[in-house]
């Protein structure tokens, strides 16, 4: 058991993998022990707890929560083995449907990690191998490094840049794409804090901002609320005279989408 909790805490405290990452991580978790249902539902209750502000997440343990109702174990197993293959294939679809429109572009920016964009990268590179990234570092937790280390495996040529930098990289790119935590309603898209200035950044230089996003981002709300995260992750440094304000996610207006694929 003791096991089983630190592989579930390290799951849920995940603050630098994308959703679809995180998803996948507990899927696989919840697979793993789909026998003891007690435990099943103490795995929904926390994660319902540290990880609903992810579309995503929400939507697979309603899912999960309706399965539990009605299915034995045996069931159960298989409908979260098909839920890993359709998380899995689903961006496969995404890439082939879009990849005429995607294949345009040489010279890319984009931000933070987004697993949804990895597995599009990784098929994106077999039609073109000379594509090149631009990658914000994504402070404060500097998930654009992992990204970079991502994709350089796969063979890409990166250039990392500080956030500050934004400017530099849009107009050094032929388009800016990003993932997506949310989807709302009105179109506005949820995602990681620096993604809304990097819009503003495109529409100025006149360049194509997309969004790429599996269906389960998409939420039945116009309204988005962010807690605020540690202050120590900004800067470890106490004074009376200073406030650390340190939020990971923020609102995308619609209006600053050239196109949103899912």
């Amino acid at each position: 058991m003791k096991k089983q909790l630190r592989e579930l805490n390290k799951i849920i405290s995940d603050n630098k993998s994308g959703s679809a990452q995180i998803l996948l991580n507990l899927k696989k978790h919840i697979l793993k022990n789909p026998d003891d249902e007690d435990y099943l539902r103490f795995v929904i209750t926390e994660a319902e707890n540290h990880l609903n502000h992810f579309a995503s997440v929400k939507n697979f343990l309603m899912e999960l929560k309706s399965e539990l109702k009605k299915s034995d174990l045996k069931q159960l197993r298989l409908f979260l083995e098909n839920s890993i293959l359709a998380q899995t294939k689903e961006t496969e679809l995404l890439f082939e449907k879009n990849k005429k429109y995607l294949k345009k572009f040489k010279i890319l920016t984009t931000l933070s990690y987004s697993k949804t964009l990895l597995e599009i990268f990784k098929l994106w590179y077999k039609e073109n191998s000379s594509l090149e990234i631009f990658i914000l570092e994504s402070r404060p937790m500097f998930e654009g490094r992992i990204f970079a280390k991502e994709l350089i495996k796969i063979g890409f040529n990166c250039n990392l840049v500080v956030d500050a930098m934004m400017n530099y990289a849009v107009q050094n790119s032929d388009a800016v794409i990003i993932g997506a935590d949310q989807i709302l309603k009105n179109g506005n898209v949820v995602n990681k804090v620096g993604s809304f200035p990097l819009a503003l950044c495109a529409n100025e230089n006149r360049k194509p901002f997309i969004v790429i996003a599996t269906k389960d981002k998409f939420i039945n709300s116009t309204r988005f609320t962010d807690s605020k995260r540690p202050e120590y992750e900004v800067w470890n440094y106490k004074h009376a005279k200073i406030q650390i304000t340190n939020f990971y996610f923020e609102e995308i207006p619609a209006k600053y989408i050239s196109k949103t694929i899912s």
